[in-house]
């Protein structure tokens, strides 16, 4: 009699296991869920060259489709990076909506240049978030980094490698060669 209680106690707690592993599985499965969209083209748009302390727009378009029912919302959000501090100077959220079946959107990223002359290295973050929904969570959908560089004033002339004193050392070297034939040419 103790060996069949058992039995329907293991039964029981196989049982109830396998309900907890399915409602989790049943949780876990709406949670996670794969890229839901597409962006077919990143194009950018700023300026090759800029003054220090100047106002720059950073103009990023990006185009695709996600598999949208409506329920969701969907928005572009592009970070410009300074990679000299590693900081995000610029951050712009635009708003694709609840139907991004296609779409077509520009991010505009106001930026103020560095104050000297530089070349500026930069990077400019491309996200596609899908909210809310019938989970209410944020979710990455596509993701792309790309370099880009802005000349801030003038393109710096390179400098000499030269020392001083090696530049005075083959400037005697020269004058004394001249000198000595052209005493040389005058004895003659």
């Amino acid at each position: 009699m103790i060996q069949d209680g058992r039995c329907l106690l293991n039964f029981k707690t196989a049982i109830f296991s396998a309900l907890i592993l399915g409602l989790q599985l049943i949780l876990i499965g709406s949670l996670v869920s794969g890229a839901r969209c597409e962006v077919t083209g990143v194009s950018y748009n700023y300026p090759a060259q800029a003054l220090p302390n100047q106002q720059i727009q950073v103009q990023t378009n990006v185009l695709g489709s996600c598999a949208s029912n409506g329920e969701d919302y969907y928005a572009v959000r592009v970070d410009l990076v300074n990679l000299q501090s590693n900081y995000i100077i610029s951050s712009s959220d635009t708003p694709i909506g609840h139907n991004a079946t296609d779409f077509n959107v520009t991010a505009v990223n106001p930026v103020t240049t560095p104050a000297t002359n530089m070349t500026w290295p930069l990077q400019i973050h491309v996200y596609v978030i899908r909210a809310g929904g019938t989970n209410g969570i944020y979710l990455l959908d596509y993701q792309t980094i790309s370099n880009a560089t802005i000349q801030i004033g003038a393109t710096p002339m390179p400098e000499s490698q030269f020392s001083p004193m090696f530049t005075i050392i083959t400037t005697l070297v020269l004058a004394t060669l001249v000198l000595y034939r052209r005493r040389s040419c005058g004895r003659r």
